[in-house]
């Protein structure tokens, strides 16, 4: 059975599946494309024309979390809790998780003051909600990893790059939320789930979209 996942190389989607098939060992390939000027093979394929894209042999899966579910439920460890009504809570604040990735980059993209002071305050009242459902650390819930770890990785990893490089006091009202980030940031398998100089790539991004944090700092 082959394994390959279509992407980009700063797509925080993409990297949640990474890092599972890292953590269970897997053989695959990730085939990296232009998303802006997509091959014609990867619109035949992806219905939604969105990454990432996994294709197991000739099925082809769509959406992070159903791939990330698919992963999860062939493997030999189930990562979800064994709790249905605990395991639906966490597939829940998984959804959340995905509004929050599009706050955070709404944050980062602002172009004024203004706009930077909306969508940070919007931010940091879903880190409030994120902040209250956290149980002990390291990890979402507890000292073991779980699905949502992985759902959450790319999104506090871009936090952690928020908070270090523009916005220092990011973390001061959520100490759940910056030691889970903490012990996230330092797993290989969040190491190697995208290019090496992702972080590189983030901030250029920031300085081409004339971000107001970019250029404020």
């Amino acid at each position: 059975m082959s394994i390959k996942l279509i992407s980009f190389p700063s797509c925080p989607y993409v990297q949640r599946s990474v890092m599972l098939l890292e953590k269970l060992g897997r053989v695959y390939e990730v085939e990296y494309i232009d998303l802006a000027n997509p091959p014609e093979w990867f619109l035949d394929i992806s219905p939604l024309g969105k990454v990432p894209v996994l294709q197991i042999d000739d099925t082809v899966l769509f959406e992070s979390h159903v791939i990330l579910e698919y992963l999860n439920e062939v493997a030999e460890v189930n990562y979800h809790p064994a709790d249905p009504l605990e395991k639906a809570r966490h597939r829940a604040m998984m959804e959340f998780g995905s509004a929050m990735l599009g706050s955070q980059w709404m944050t980062m993209a602002a172009k004024d003051e203004a706009g930077l002071a909306k969508h940070l305050g919007a931010l940091q009242d879903l880190m409030k909600t994120l902040e209250s459902s956290i149980e002990p650390a390291p990890f979402y819930a507890g000292a073991e990893l779980h699905i949502i770890d992985f759902s959450f990785a790319p999104l506090l990893q871009r936090l952690e790059i928020v908070k270090r490089h523009f916005e220092p006091t990011l973390f001061d009202d959520f100490p759940k939320i910056e030691a889970w980030t903490q012990a996230i940031t330092e797993l290989d398998v969040l190491k190697t789930s995208a290019v090496p100089d992702l972080e590189e790539r983030i901030l250029l991004a920031m300085k081409n979209m004339d971000s107001y944090l970019f250029n404020r700092a």
